[in-house]
């Protein structure tokens, strides 16, 4: 037993001799090595080697000779500066701890070039796909379906040659294989030419019919543009008699329904009834009446009082036209102005 615990001590201390050459091997190519030494004499019972600078003698015991060369550099808020460190050194040092930022941050951007999904590599993508397509492809335009007319015809420009031409809105999409056929995948992907022409028929619009540009904020823009788009070439928009007749009241009779489906919520949690009476550009007086539930709030009508005197009776005979309208069992607060024929007429109807 004695040979061998005796043996135990030479293994551990080969273990440990070989561990010590590995990490003295590791990173000796810094240039900061050169400016410091390994000082086991102030390590103490730690694992971690100490460096002691060469020029100061301050010793460091983490953060390896990354740290070590920040202390030469003179970098403010990671370690205390070396004040007796040469000049020459010190911008060596700094050039390359710069040097190492730099490559860093081109080896991102290299792994954020090479990520398939990335708005980068989408854009490259679509970079590619326009120069295959080629700028000077010709478009051909599919005539209307008819019994007579079974090919397609090439557009050609003024002059005469061929190239692209410029008419209705149907010159600027891709033909079908077939007529009825499924769009292909070319088609699909329009090229920025035929956006921008799209994009300045619906401005010239706008502008010729003195459309306010805020018309574009409304969330039912792109819903109109998507169900165009769906229909393809040869549709044919609404003229002032469908807008102005049938589509007016099929849109009022949805709204109509909208604030029907509220009624169910009033009945269950109760309501609340807002008058707010304003005066217009044209002088004249309106009330408007607003009904609040949980469900959120939907305006109910606007009167024109301009032609009456806004006395407690009138006021109290409007009110309780809304409230029976609304359901008397289902109002659980009216809120109005606090003049005081609106005061007058509120506490009239809370008597009666």
């Amino acid at each position: 037993m004695a040979s061998i615990e005796g043996s135990m001590p030479s293994m551990d201390d080969s273990s440990n001799t070989s561990s010590t050459q590995i990490t003295g091997v590791r990173g000796k190519s810094d240039p900061a090595w050169n400016h410091c030494r390994e000082a086991p004499e102030l390590s103490g019972n730690t694992k971690r080697m100490k460096l002691a600078c060469l020029y100061c003698g301050k010793s460091f015991a983490g953060g390896g000779i990354n740290r070590f060369k920040q202390h030469l550099a003179g970098v403010k808020g990671e370690v205390e500066p070396c004040r007796k460190v040469p000049a020459d050194i010190r911008h060596q040092m700094i050039q390359n701890i710069q040097a190492i930022s730099e490559k860093k941050k081109r080896t991102k951007k290299m792994g954020e070039d090479y990520k398939p999904f990335s708005a980068r590599h989408k854009e490259h993508e679509e970079q590619v796909y326009y120069r295959q397509l080629g700028e000077d492809d010709d478009i051909q335009e599919i005539p209307p379906s008819s019994n007579k007319s079974t090919g397609n015809t090439r557009g050609k420009n003024i002059e005469g040659g061929k190239g692209k031409q410029l008419g209705t809105i149907g010159n600027y999409f891709m033909p079908r294989t077939t007529p009825g056929a499924q769009p292909t995948i070319k088609s699909l992907l329009q090229n920025k030419e035929a956006v921008e022409r799209c994009d300045l028929a619906v401005a010239k619009w706008m502008i010729d019919a003195c459309v306010p540009f805020n018309a574009v904020n409304s969330k039912y823009y792109q819903c109109m543009i998507d169900a165009i788009a769906s229909m393809g070439p040869g549709y044919k928009a609404p003229n002032f008699h469908s807008v102005r007749g049938y589509l007016l009241t099929k849109n009022v009779d949805e709204v109509k329904k909208y604030v029907e489906s509220f009624r169910a919520t009033w009945k269950k949690t109760g309501c609340t009834i807002m008058a707010d009476g304003w005066t217009d550009q044209c002088r004249r007086t309106l009330i408007n009446f607003l009904v609040y539930c949980p469900r959120g709030t939907v305006f109910l009508k606007s009167v024109d009082a301009s032609d009456t005197s806004k006395t407690a009776d009138m006021l109290y005979k409007l009110f309780k036209e809304i409230v029976m309208s609304v359901g008397f069992e289902n109002v659980v607060h009216v809120v109005t102005d606090n003049a005081a024929n609106y005061v007058a007429a509120g506490k009239k109807l809370e008597q009666n």
